[in-house]
């Protein structure tokens, strides 16, 4: 059907049905669902998220899809999202889902074609330059009772989550379960843990663990995947109090979370300030993998053997000391009781062996920073000479914690 109203680009149109459809297509190969995917982010009117987006594997009451196996046209209840409160603009954003732990060739977006209110209006965005990885492509907004839509072309070549502190949310670039390519890769290749992990869902009373470390008398540090969609998060050390735990800032892209406990904590360890040359560098890794065998805390040793991870991400240090599940969010820590960085995956295959990989502690920093928390002068935590792994170990442990969530 041929589009009553052409946008182009920052051209403006008046939506006249709140219970609005909008099917998109493709002129290239990709498919949306397979190789794209698409969200909807209601924003405030300083254009941040108020609210968890839409995705084409997690839609919402006022963002339907009409056919899940099929997903190329969405049906929108206008009326029903900007009655709540806060929501000012719906963006819709297009990505290329991204693994970088698969060995498949890049996927770019090239271009989405849009047809609103079965071809009352059309818009064609087309990137304008390479490699684009997500792209805000259309803005819906309320004005003078009346809603409008705007096209935008907004390109990223850094996917979603270049969009993340703009917004303040956190967006799920991962592909859903039903992505046939993460189905044939799961059987086929091997992939960290905790990268090719879709997004956790949990019945209720489920319940896991994970590995944090102390950082402060408040704070720890844990990996994204060890905290995700739990209700209810606890840490635990031989000797002290359970506590509870809140969750203060998460990032998907660097599986990194920072997690909150109310009474002061009797340790905490510091993470490396500057680190050079560590290529081959002995590192110790604490923490409680297999807590369902044993709750006692585990030591490993081993070195860095990569300064990158897989298809050379600079986010991750590779490794060789023995991980576990329930090792993710161990510190990874040098002879001088500095954190170099932290356990989130490890490569299985037949043909690999101790493949891990750490977030670096830069990562870790900056985590720490958008969530504003200072780190106090820690230079008399660290040793001068080297220390051997029973004094690590015995300098460390008091600052590690089992933690255990439940959904």
């Amino acid at each position: 059907m041929t589009a009553q109203t052409t946008l182009v680009l920052g051209a403006n149109a008046v939506i006249a049905d709140v219970c609005c459809s909008v099917a998109f297509s493709s002129t290239s190969p990709l498919k949306f669902g397979q190789d794209l995917g698409l969200l909807w982010l209601p924003l405030d009117a300083n254009r941040k998220a108020v609210c968890s987006p839409a995705y084409l594997h997690e839609p919402k009451d006022w963002a339907t899809i009409d056919d899940t196996n099929n997903p190329s046209k969405w049906q929108l209840n206008l009326l029903k999202l900007f009655e709540q409160q806060g929501v000012h603009f719906l963006q819709l954003i297009a990505y290329a889902y991204d693994e970088p732990s698969l060995n498949l060739p890049a996927v770019e977006l090239s271009n989405v074609c849009l047809l609103l209110n079965d071809g009352a209006i059309g818009y064609d965005f087309t990137a304008r330059e390479r490699h684009v990885k997500a792209a805000i492509i259309l803005e819906i907004y309320q004005r003078n009772g009346q809603f409008k839509c705007r096209a935008l072309g907004e390109a990223s070549t850094q996917g979603l989550t270049s969009l993340e502190k703009r917004v303040q949310v956190s967006l799920d670039v991962r592909p859903p379960n039903t992505h046939a390519r993460i189905q044939a890769a799961q059987q086929q290749q091997a992939c960290p843990h905790n990268e090719m992990r879709p997004p956790r869902y949990v019945q209720a009373g489920e319940t896991w663990t994970g590995t944090a470390f102390a950082i402060d008398p408040h704070h720890l540090l844990t990996c994204y995947h060890v905290i995700e969609s739990a209700q209810m998060i606890g840490i635990r050390q031989q000797g002290q109090p359970d506590r509870e735990a809140q969750v203060v800032l998460s990032d998907i892209g660097s599986d990194s979370a920072i997690i909150r406990v109310s009474d002061p904590l009797p340790s905490h360890i510091p993470l490396a300030q500057q680190c050079s040359d560590i290529l081959g560098e002995t590192i110790t890794t604490l923490g409680f993998p297999l807590s369902g065998l044993s709750s006692q805390l585990q030591v490993t040793q081993g070195c860095i053997s990569g300064l990158t991870g897989l298809k050379d991400d600079i986010r991750y240090l590779q490794f060789t000391a023995p991980i576990q599940p329930g090792s993710s969010g161990s510190p990874l820590l040098l002879p001088t009781g500095e954190v170099v960085g932290m356990v989130t995956a490890s490569l299985v295959h037949e043909h690999a062996q101790n493949m891990n990989y750490a977030v670096k502690f830069q990562l870790l920093s900056a985590l720490l920073a958008s969530a504003g928390i200072s780190l106090e002068n820690t230079s008399d935590l660290t040793s001068a000479t080297p220390l051997t792994t029973p004094q690590l170990s015995k300098q460390s442990r008091g600052a590690l914690w089992l933690v255990g969530c439940q959904g």
